[in-house]
């Protein structure tokens, strides 16, 4: 969860939250500190013959921390995503209402010109977040809100024309809870859509903008069901919500200790969230068709954390958890999830690139955290998914498989999501249906790896980033096997490819 209020809404935040956050790390502790070692077997099975389209890439959709965050390494951060190969599809970066001085009429792009420019370098498309915070917080109608939307996004459409999805809202269901009723939100999300729709006409863009939300802090039902309502019944032709969108932590109230769900212990259980949510866009004849924006997800809401005393363990619990949460929303064509953050502005379990050190030494640019190297291992995953399936997953723990293929060789990745668990599984990889120019030939197979000691900067800061831990060349015949060993929370990709081919 990102505020766009900075530190003024953390401290909410953390007040709303702090029940909640003390029972789960309790819970997250005991379980670390009384569970046993354990060795079980584990099997995947590769079909490389089935296919299952084209490999959504996770590793693409990304999102920023505010302009303010960590602005002196965003330049070189820019450049080393670049050089890794982690190019965005879309970015989701944040537009504050305080770029309007409503004292003087004036605006303001000052705090946010910088970070747009390096985002529009970063990205094919940049998602800006425009949350009302100021406008909602002191009253202003809906009416008096377009014209200060409708401007800003036709300045800063004309000044970084990568800008393609606006999104209304940053979880509304916490923010503007004093200010509104869900029934009403609808009626502040009417500006943007009006304010999109002129300035596209206005400036015809290459590439217009679209316009979404309202980023509920989770599937919310309470303010979704009349949010949907109101937008049916909005008679006007021109209405338009491009996404849908909302982030996936858990499912709780805030400040309320009793109804804390985190999704953390069963990564599965956001598998029928896209079936819920056509069920309500179907109830209302509404298009089903509108994608899931799925923008915040991880294992640690706000200031929450499983190991109070040391964060290493969590940096390992968030590779392998967000992996997991993504695979679940991938089983839909229509969710579009996005990995949180590059570097957060506060809390540093969600960080993809180190940025907490030590004081006096200085934050270290071009080094991945084991999250961070789990979007580099995606990257170098083959274009076409094909059938991947595990007999040791239950109620979303144990071993994952996802594997894909292409005209440059194939690819696996597994891991064993353990949450606090100590299970280690001694996992058998069978590669059935093997592409023909992987058969008979000389192939190079190479094999990454992300666990508590490698690629791993808290255990070894010279090899922080994604190791590669074996290299050989073999002749395959149509079918395959590895066996490997997944200690708790480990990831590891095999990649095969003719030994003649380079590698990315």
């Amino acid at each position: 969860m990102l505020v766009n209020e900075g530190r003024a809404r953390q401290a909410g935040l953390r007040g709303a939250l702090f029940g909640v956050i003390i029972a789960m790390t309790a819970q997250g502790a005991h379980a670390a500190e009384s569970s046993a070692p354990a060795l079980a077997d584990a099997k995947v099975s590769v079909d490389f013959a089935a296919s299952r389209g084209t490999l959504f890439r996770t590793e693409r959709f990304n999102n920023l921390a505010n302009a303010g965050a960590f602005a002196e390494q965003r330049p070189a951060d820019v450049d080393f995503m670049n050089a890794q190969g982690l190019h965005g599809a879309i970015y989701r970066v944040w537009v504050r209402d305080s770029v309007f001085d409503p004292a003087t009429g004036k605006y303001d792009y000052s705090e946010v010109s910088d970070y747009l420019a390096q985002a529009s370098r970063l990205s094919d498309a940049l998602l800006v977040v425009l949350n009302p915070g100021r406008m909602m917080k002191a009253g202003w109608t809906p009416a008096q809100m377009k014209p200060v939307i409708r401007r800003i996004l036709k300045d800063l459409k004309q000044r970084y024309p990568k800008i393609t999805y606006v999104e209304a809202f940053n979880e509304p269901d916490y923010n503007f809870r004093q200010q509104i009723k869900p029934e009403a939100l609808y009626s502040y999300y009417v500006p943007y859509y009006e304010a999109v729709n002129e300035v596209n006409a206005e400036l015809r863009p290459a590439v217009p903008l679209r316009v979404g939300g309202p980023a509920l802090t989770m599937l919310r039902m309470s303010w979704l069901k009349p949010f949907l309502d109101a937008y049916k019944a909005d008679p006007s032709p021109a209405k338009r919500l491009d996404f849908i969108s909302y982030h996936a932590y858990g499912a709780f109230e805030f400040g309320s200790l009793t109804k804390a769900h985190f999704y953390k212990g069963d990564p599965s259980e956001v598998a029928g969230q896209r079936e819920a949510l056509e069920a309500e866009l179907r109830q209302r004849g509404l298009d089903t068709s509108i994608p899931s924006f799925i923008d915040e997800l991880g294992l640690y809401p706000g200031p929450s954390f499983d190991d109070p005393k040391d964060p290493r363990p969590d940096y390992l619990r968030q590779a392998a958890g967000v992996p997991s949460l993504l695979y679940w929303f991938m089983q839909s064509p229509r969710n579009v999830p996005f990995n949180w953050v590059l570097r957060h502005f506060k809390e540093e379990r969600k960080d993809q690139l180190v940025s907490r050190v030590p004081a006096g030494q200085p934050i270290p640019t071009g080094r991945f955290t084991p999250y961070g190297n789990s979007l580099l291992m995606f990257s170098k995953m083959k274009t076409t998914r094909v059938a991947a399936t595990s007999d040791s997953l239950k109620q979303g723990k144990g071993v994952y498989a996802l594997a894909s293929k292409d005209a440059t060789g194939a690819s696996v990745m597994v891991w064993n999501y353990q949450h606090t668990g100590a299970t280690t599984f001694r996992t058998t990889i069978d590669l059935a249906s093997l592409p023909p120019s992987l058969r008979g030939k000389p192939v190079r197979e190479r094999v990454f790896r992300i666990d508590d000691k490698t690629s791993n900067y808290f255990a070894d800061p010279r090899t922080a980033n994604l190791q590669q831990v074996a290299e050989r060349t073999l002749r395959p015949s149509a079918r395959h096997v590895e066996t490997i060993d997944l200690g708790p929370n480990a990831l590891e990709l095999i990649v095969l490819e003719p030994a003649r081919a380079k590698s990315r």
